[in-house]
């Protein structure tokens, strides 16, 4: 049996581990995991290196400059944190790469907030994953923690094969795949991909430049 005192000095990453909630609060809290991400669903935690790998990250800051100039060109109030901790306490923790509050929420989370206290806050309107290595367990335990939980969209970036995996989730928790965007209204997911696709080719300011052009047609 994992006992605390190995989780919080030697614990395994990418991997699902079941524990307490104190347990993975203790780990999550702790100084040593401020370069990790982590996750709790159904009593089971996980940590992950925030990566620092050029594709990764390059994508990462490709989709930011894309969520945010489509929002700022079609006037959408839009607000994104980056890694950011959710949690409702005792049930659930997760810190996608990306999330956005949008519309009427735009602004509901205060300046000074550490970790977003989800009895406090409304849910983010988007999760966005990163997928360079993770992506199995992207599509698997993830999704299926966003749709508990009730997050209106969720994207998986799949950084191999540069292309969108994007759902839709119900009120009813249950989920479609979708190729727009519905709490974005008019973001097709196909320019997006088009956009990593040139990214590899060029710099970002040449990429935002068409988007903007793609954006405004």
């Amino acid at each position: 049996m994992t006992t605390l005192l190995q989780l919080t000095t030697e614990i395994p990453l990418n991997t699902w581990l079941s524990a307490p909630w104190e347990a993975f609060i203790q780990q999550a809290d702790a100084p040593e995991s401020d370069r990790l991400k982590g996750y709790y669903y159904q009593g089971r935690m996980r940590f992950e290196p925030m990566s620092t790998g050029s594709d990764h990250s390059k994508d990462h800051t490709t989709l930011i400059l894309s969520v945010g100039l489509f929002a700022t060109l079609q006037g959408i109030p839009i607000n994104g944190h980056d890694n950011c901790s959710y949690r409702r306490t005792g049930v659930s923790e997760f810190q996608p790469d990306a999330s956005y509050y949008i519309g009427e929420n735009a602004d509901v989370i205060p300046w000074g907030t550490r970790v977003i206290d989800l009895e406090s806050y409304p849910l983010p309107s988007l999760a966005i994953e990163i997928s360079d290595t993770s992506l199995g367990d992207d599509l698997g335990a993830k999704r299926l923690q966003y749709e508990e939980l009730g997050i209106e969209e969720y994207w998986i970036v799949n950084v191999q094969e540069q292309e969108i995996i994007a759902f839709a989730i119900a009120p009813d928790r249950s989920s479609r795949r979708i190729r727009e965007s519905q709490v974005l209204p008019g973001l097709r997911l196909e320019i997006l991909e088009q956009a990593l696709a040139r990214s590899r080719q060029e710099n970002q300011s040449a990429t935002t430049a068409w988007l903007m052009e793609q954006f405004q047609a």
